[in-house]
């Protein structure tokens, strides 16, 4: 693979976390009895199809539960990163506190796994420059954690003066990379087009519409999404949850296989080429040396 300005480039990947570390079931203290990570597996399994790689952003202490599954993903050319330790959002967290946890997360999934853990994603895009600067301090490689439009209690803002931009939401620094998730502008709001949520339910026709026009004019696309999403098991009902919370974990699940295949064929029509951010940064770093 040789990158050049006319490649388009689509990575994808899923946030390996268990159904409870949502964060509203979370919140709630409902007691699950399915993890629901065969939406991992489902995922997976599409991806294959299609013979793409996907990077899985894994929470430390959801990983035990399915470390061999991890490692068969591996060996099979899937890439492993941090989701964190048990799923906390690192703005909730001291900057001591957030080190610690780093350090033990990545270290026992690099015991259990046999892998290098380069990359990191924060649970909720709960992140800012503070906390990214650790990561830059650990060794990590890059980060995939902004999402500037999240304005809640978790949410964070990462600055990015002081990067240099080299693609659609990708930012470099002293050999570090930011992937920052995709979103095309609407009436001047950024709307997500990265998936999750936001592309599972919204009106499908309205979403495709923004994504495709996002395809067409820029040259690099970030995907995501949930275990749950594509879990074969129905969501369970939960007591006191908010109407807006119930919406979130039903709407759409059942047709969501259905989309991101449909975004798969978009992406191969576009003249996309699928690809992993390790991949992606070992290619930038070739072509910085070829043009030095």
């Amino acid at each position: 693979m040789t990158l050049n300005n006319t490649k388009k480039f689509a990575v994808f990947t899923i946030d390996a976390e268990a159904f409870s570390d949502t964060g509203c079931v979370r919140e709630s203290g409902y007691n699950c009895e399915h993890d629901m990570l065969d939406g991992l597996d489902n995922y997976i399994e599409l991806l294959d199809k299609y013979g793409i790689k996907a990077t899985l952003f894994t929470v430390c202490h959801t990983a035990e539960t399915v470390k061999d599954k991890l490692k068969s993903y591996a060996a099979r050319g899937h890439r492993i990163a941090l989701h964190g330790l048990d799923h906390t959002a690192p703005l909730k967290l001291s900057n001591e506190q957030f080190r610690e946890e780093l350090i033990a997360a990545r270290d026992k999934l690099e015991s259990d796994l046999g892998i290098r853990i380069e990359g990191y994603r924060a649970p909720f895009f709960s992140m800012d420059n503070e906390k990214l600067e650790i990561l830059r301090e650990l060794g990590f490689r890059y980060d995939s954690s902004r999402l500037d439009l999240v304005k809640n209690h978790n949410g964070g803002v990462i600055n990015v003066n002081g990067f240099r931009r080299i693609a659609s939401g990708v930012f470099r620094s002293k050999g570090f990379y930011e992937f920052g998730l995709s979103s095309q502008k609407l009436f001047n709001f950024d709307y997500p087009v990265s998936g999750g949520g936001y592309l599972r339910l919204g009106n499908w026709g309205f979403t495709k519409e923004l994504l495709r026009r996002y395809l067409v004019n820029n040259d690099y696309y970030i995907f995501y999404l949930h275990p749950f999403e594509f879990s074969d098991i129905k969501v369970p009902k939960i007591k006191n949850l908010k109407p807006h919370d119930k919406y979130y974990l039903n709407y759409g699940v059942s047709a969501f296989r259905k989309k991101v295949e449909s975004i798969i064929l978009m992406l191969k029509k576009l003249g996309y080429e699928f690809i992993t951010f390790d991949e992606y940064i070992e290619l930038k770093e070739k072509e910085r040396e070829n043009n030095k």
